[in-house]
């Protein structure tokens, strides 16, 4: 058992080495990306103003969410973002007219006196995904324990398309997605099949 969990661990990280130089080199030679990806979603999903969407805003060449935050915060949709309190991640209200910090976790969070929301959909930040909805992420595991504890969400993996693996290996307690939003398509995941 230990030594099944080593050889995740051991894959894992050797995933998320590969994956960052995937994505370095993806963001450099794909101006459009994140223009077609924010088209995409919208193909997807039907947001309405009693949605509430939980979003990130991109550091490391992650798959820029700003044109879809334009394009949400135009539609009066509620948008959130990431804080950690406590080590552990929830959501606060943000608008694009307000001010973002860049916390201890390295990445840019609203003020902590912001409201807390439930965003009922979950933009996910990923290295790398797999088309059964399988994620890797940093490793710090804040949108595992997040989703632990928040299954009836929507989780959609956003990401560039050469960041999607065949299969990825995963533990019972990873976030699982229910639908990929990538630069070139859109998959729904089906999650009672697996």
């Amino acid at each position: 058992m230990q030594k099944e969990k080593n050889k995740k661990i051991f894959l894992k990280k050797k995933i998320r080495k590969k994956s960052f130089l995937i994505r370095k080199h993806a963001s450099i030679n794909n101006y459009n990306a994140s223009f077609n990806a924010s088209k995409n979603f919208f193909k997807l999903f039907n947001i309405t103003s009693k949605d509430i969407v939980g979003c990130y805003w991109p550091i490391n060449n992650e798959l820029d969410t700003r044109p879809l935050i334009s394009i949400l915060s135009l539609k009066k949709i509620k948008i959130a973002l990431p804080f950690i309190e406590k080590k552990k991640m929830l959501f606060k209200a943000w608008k694009v007219s307000e001010k973002l910090y860049y916390s201890k976790y390295k990445f840019y969070s609203p003020n902590q006196n912001s409201l807390t929301l439930q965003p009922n959909i979950i933009i996910t930040p990923a290295l790398a995904l797999d088309f059964n909805g399988n994620r890797i992420g940093y490793g710090a595991g804040f949108y595992d324990s997040y989703y632990n504890s928040n299954k009836t969400k929507t989780y959609i993996g956003y990401i560039y398309e050469k960041q999607i693996f065949n299969t990825l290996p995963f533990a019972k307690h990873d976030l699982k997605l229910n639908a990929i939003v990538t630069d070139n398509f859109i998959k729904k995941i089906d999650l009672n099949i697996q």
